[in-house]
């Protein structure tokens, strides 16, 4: 692939912000963002070549379409009745395309929802109606804000009739695995396990083929002022038991601000990051399976 030589300057400087342990994959640039994608926090594939991402908090109520192509043509799609208070996630399954907006950083959320739009029609209108999910966490007792705290969540998949949350624990950096309905209504969240991250899960993948099932997680740790990425991978998950095998942990140095995963093939996943200390955005490439 050939990059315009003003964006070979961004792919160098930005890409330069990730370095791999000798033992560990690699970061390879796919692709800048779109422009229009400066705080991406979700991108997931629609099929057929496209992509759909968003931005978190603070932005309007809009996913945008666009395909890994040097200069994509991306078309901005206007989600009506739903407010982006912290938008973080994006999961699909045949019918339907969903939008979390767990975002919780302060902790004292009682509004938490997920709206799930009609796939069909984001791919071909540039205006969808959703339809809302709520859901609280009956663990949660205190609303305080905090900056300790287990309750935030960016991370969301869809298998069978459910959504499945993995939180981002501020708290003690573990990952929390909750369950609610695919279907519009209110719902407490079902808590079903634990894993130790060792940091803070910022994004989800599941992927489902004839052969097995695997989930991906990406994340960071954060030491001073800098966001160092890792990704759990859990190769072989049976049913929903999505902690029970056996995973793997990679981790980087360098700095970046990853917040999506997405299977890209049987052996790779496409991994974003925000724009934040001054790195561009971009769609990378990192291969999990030898």
């Amino acid at each position: 692939m050939i990059f315009p030589a003003n964006t070979l300057i961004l792919l160098v400087l930005s890409f330069a912000c990730v370095s791999t342990r000798p033992t560990g994959p690699e970061f390879k640039p796919v692709i800048p963002l779109p422009d229009q994608l400066d705080e991406c926090s979700g991108m997931i594939s629609l099929g057929n070549g496209l992509y759909a991402g968003l931005n978190d908090s603070g932005n309007d109520a809009e996913l945008f379409i666009f395909k890994l192509s040097e200069q994509p043509d991306t078309r901005t799609v206007k989600i009506t009745g739903a407010s982006n208070h912290d938008w973080e996630e994006l999961t699909a399954d045949s019918s339907y395309v969903y939008i979390s907006d767990t975002g919780n950083n302060s902790g004292n959320r009682k509004d938490l929802k997920i709206y799930r739009i009609s796939k069909a029609e984001l791919i071909q209108n540039d205006e969808v109606r959703a339809e809302q999910i709520s859901f609280y966490y009956p663990e949660q007792k205190k609303f305080e804000p905090s900056n300790k705290h287990n309750f935030d969540c960016e991370a969301m998949i869809s298998a069978g009739d459910s959504l499945y949350l993995f939180t981002k624990n501020r708290g003690n950096s573990k990952t929390d695995l909750y369950s609610i309905p695919k279907t519009p209504g209110h719902y407490p969240a079902k808590y079903l396990d634990r894993f130790d991250a060792m940091g803070l899960i910022t994004g989800a993948d599941f992927r489902q083929t004839s052969v097995q099932n695997s989930l991906a997680l990406i994340g960071y740790t954060v030491e001073g002022k800098g966001y160092h990425p890792f990704i759990l991978y859990f190769p072989d998950v049976k049913n929903t038991a999505y902690f029970k095998g056996s995973s793997e942990r990679f981790t980087f140095d360098g700095k970046l601000q990853t917040e999506s995963i997405s299977f890209h093939d049987n052996r790779s996943v496409y991994i974003t990051n925000e724009e934040e200390h001054g790195d561009k955005g971009f769609v990378y490439q990192v291969d999990i399976q030898k």
